[in-house]
Order: C-alpha cells, then structure tokens, then sequence
C-alpha cells in the first residue's frame, strides 16, 4: 500500500506491506515492493526518460521505522533498471544447521 507524502521533510512516499498468509502481519522495510513502486508509477503516470529518486518511509505505524531511496531508470518509456537503498539495523541473529 502506497500513499503520497511521509512524516519527513522530501518523503514522497508513505508504505506498508502486509503479508499475512506468510507469516507476516507487516514488514517494516520491504525492498521487493519498494521496486514495484517504480513500475507502477510508470504505467501509471508516464515517467520521462532518465533516472527518477524518490524517498519512501515505512514500518512507522508498527514503531520500526525505515527509510528507502527508490531510483528507477527509464528510457524509451521502459524501466531499464530500479535501485532500492537504505540502511539497516541488526535485530536479531541466530544459526540454523542442516
């Protein structure tokens, strides 16, 4: 779910992603739907040729906070590549063995 705007000054985008047939009641920073958002934007409004940034917030409603840099290139009216950034925080760690 993506809605315009965000808590911070230059935010352009505020997202949430609920996966609850996962396991997932929300994700708090989700890089997979992140890139989508630039398809969409595409075919919803018709970026023009070049690199395109926009900076989205998530996981603040659920009180872990995310900050994402989504860059898409576009040329030819095609998405020719998408970057997704941030930065992250270790919350936890574990091993499995097989």
């Amino acid at each position: 779910v993506y809605t315009r705007g965000g808590d911070a000054a230059g935010t352009h985008f505020r997202a949430r992603m609920y996966s609850p047939t996962a396991g997932i009641p929300e994700d708090p920073a989700t890089g997979s739907a992140t890139a989508l958002l630039a398809a969409q934007l595409l075919a919803s409004e018709g970026l023009s040729d070049g690199t395109h940034r926009w900076q989205l917030e998530q996981g603040y409603e659920m009180g872990r906070p995310s900050d994402l840099v989504l860059e898409a290139d576009v040329g030819g009216g095609t998405l020719n590549a998408v970057r997704v950034a941030g930065q992250a925080v270790q919350i936890m760690s574990g091993m499995l063995e097989l």
